[in-house]
């Protein structure tokens, strides 16, 4: 049997170890939430299609803004044909392109928006959920919502706001959706079937009174 005199080298050198072993897990812990910081956050392109919401039963509540807040007006914006030479939906009308940059900080971004930079629509698009498409194809540069569609502005009722301050996502290419896929299982009304009473609609959304800019619409502004 060891004596008191080992029984007391054996306490200290175990509690020296636990020491080290609470050091050690610590240590690690610390590095490891560095690594979560520095490790590329890669954008989920997680896609659910709510083409069929509305038919099979989907609530829609509409609050106090949402016949006008940013997504609606951009949902009106590229349902009027008049501006189809600077944003429009791709054919399968699950995403939309800019088609010319300058025409839509000129024209459109101050009329109904209140703005005159690129850069804060851009915050917008991100403010609210949207993402662009990086894969080589047609849809290369297009943004997206699961809940923006083509025909069906009221979708846009479900959007929200997202928290700012995560940082700008790393491009993820391999896990972007294929619409020109899921069109061929539930297919979009085409912008000639839907032209008309969208772009009705659009005329009932009401621009920008003063060209100052408006910054309630850009939820990354800092007051």
């Amino acid at each position: 049997y060891p004596s008191s005199r080992t029984t007391m080298n054996l306490s200290c050198n175990n509690g020296e170890w636990a020491s080290a072993f609470f050091d050690s897990a610590t240590a690690a812990e610390e590095a490891a939430a560095e690594a979560e910081h520095t490790l590329p956050r890669y954008a989920d392109h997680t896609y659910h299609d709510f083409s069929t919401y509305i038919k099979d039963g989907g609530r829609i509540e509409k609050h106090k803004k949402s016949d006008r807040n940013f997504p609606a007006r951009l949902h009106a914006i590229l349902s009027d044909e008049q501006y189809s030479h600077i944003i429009a939906w791709m054919p399968h009308g699950r995403a939309w392109k800019v088609l010319n940059k300058k025409l839509l900080v000129d024209e459109v971004i101050p009329e109904f928006f209140g703005q005159s930079k690129f850069a804060s629509f851009t915050r917008q698009l991100s403010g609210w959920g949207f993402k662009r498409l990086h894969q080589t194809g047609p849809d290369f540069g297009c943004y997206y919502h699961e809940c923006f569609l083509r025909g069906h502005p009221r979708l846009t009722v479900l959007m929200r706001r997202i928290s700012p301050g995560r940082g700008k996502a790393t491009p993820n290419m391999h896990s972007e959706p294929d619409f020109y896929t899921i069109a061929k299982q539930y297919p979009l009304e085409k912008s000639a079937d839907v032209g008309k009473k969208e772009t009705a609609a659009a005329a009932a959304v009401p621009r920008m009174e003063s060209s100052q800019p408006n910054h309630q619409w850009d939820p990354y502004y800092q007051r």
